[in-house]
């Protein structure tokens, strides 16, 4: 039975994804009032007995003039990735929904790895378009790739001899340099945000405005913290991470500014979020995303998978986005009219 997510069950809702091995914190009504400008909904598949067995949470667009909604799913549905039944209940509902709603798509990313080829079958075979298929950069919504590591119930100990030898000195030199790394609020976030747009300005990224990581804190609370490093009382570096269950560590966002790289501000803040996970009992740190090609020197992504690669782990592919084109005139010209105003 598919039930819908309100006020009155939203507890046993998030309780279901918080503890589920495929939930994420992009499937959060948390997550949902930091991306405020999308309408959210969700649903659940219960059984006879009144377990939940699967949900789905979908971001709405509207899309003015027009009248119609762009449905996005992301990171997919909350069910294990073998139960293709569940997933035809849920999507069912999710196209109940849409109608509702008059959306033109209906755009999902599952966090499903690449080898799972009866997961991407199962999409197509449902109607689903491949998206940028080989794609090796950011060309999706969400990355096609992330590098990652499991905590496989190690130690503190266990876990810095995983990391490269000039890692584990770093961790260890930061603190004696005199960096130190606290855990802040709000109050922090002038700094972090003044830091986050030197980094932009130099690796060629547009950023997010301060009011968009207060809202990070607000919505998420005790899931999401905010790190900063300062040395010689100065903000010089911060991250943002958000813990999801015992599922995953997040390394969401970070920062560092262009002066005082060399007393290894990254490399404490890195530490503090990967304890945070172990003090938690997580099954996953990630680092976030990745070039696919950026084992490549000539790649200009080589770095961050250079630096991210030596605290260990592995990369992961994902089988990429996807698009249900429920109706074609207004699919053509909606991605016309983003092509004409990039």
């Amino acid at each position: 039975m598919i039930e819908r997510v309100t006020a009155d069950n939203i507890d046993e809702y998030e309780s279901f994804i918080k503890t589920h091995p495929k939930g994420l914190f992009q499937h959060s009504s948390k997550w949902a009032q930091v991306k405020s400008a999308w309408k959210w909904e969700a649903i659940m598949l219960k059984d006879s007995a009144g377990k939940i067995t699967g949900s789905a949470g979908v971001l709405i667009r509207f899309i003015p003039v027009l009248k119609y909604s762009l449905f996005y799913i992301c990171r997919g549905f909350v069910a294990a990735e073998d139960d293709f039944e569940t997933f035809d209940a849920l999507f069912d509902g999710i196209l109940e929904l849409a109608r509702e709603y008059k959306a033109y798509c209906i755009k999902i990313d599952p966090e499903i790895c690449i080898e799972n080829g009866a997961y991407k079958k199962h999409l197509t075979d449902r109607g689903f378009v491949e998206l940028n298929p080989g794609c090796k950069d950011f060309e999706n919504v969400q990355p096609r790739f992330v590098y990652c590591f499991d905590y496989n119930n190690m130690t503190e100990e266990e876990l810095m001899l995983t990391f490269k030898s000039d890692y584990r000195t770093r961790i260890r030199k930061a603190p004696k340099k005199g960096v130190e790394v606290k855990i802040c609020g709000a109050e922090a976030l002038d700094d972090f945000t003044s830091i986050m747009k030197e980094t932009g300005e130099r690796d060629g990224f547009s950023t997010r405005p301060r009011s968009y990581f207060e809202k990070i804190l607000n919505c998420m609370g005790e899931d999401a913290r905010l790190y900063m490093a300062y040395y010689n009382g100065k903000a010089i570096a911060g991250t943002i991470a958000i813990r999801w269950g015992q599922n995953v560590v997040k390394y969401q966002y970070g920062a560092s500014s262009n002066a005082h790289r060399n007393v290894y501000p990254n490399y404490a803040l890195q530490w503090e979020m990967i304890k945070w996970g172990l003090e938690g009992g997580c099954k996953t740190y990630d680092f976030g995303g990745i070039s696919g090609d950026c084992q490549n020197p000539d790649n200009p992504h080589y770095g961050l998978w250079r630096f991210k690669h030596g605290f260990g782990g592995y990369m992961k592919e994902f089988i990429g986005e996807f698009d249900y084109v429920i109706n074609k005139p207004v699919y053509k010209l909606y991605n016309l009219a983003l092509k004409i105003m990039k």
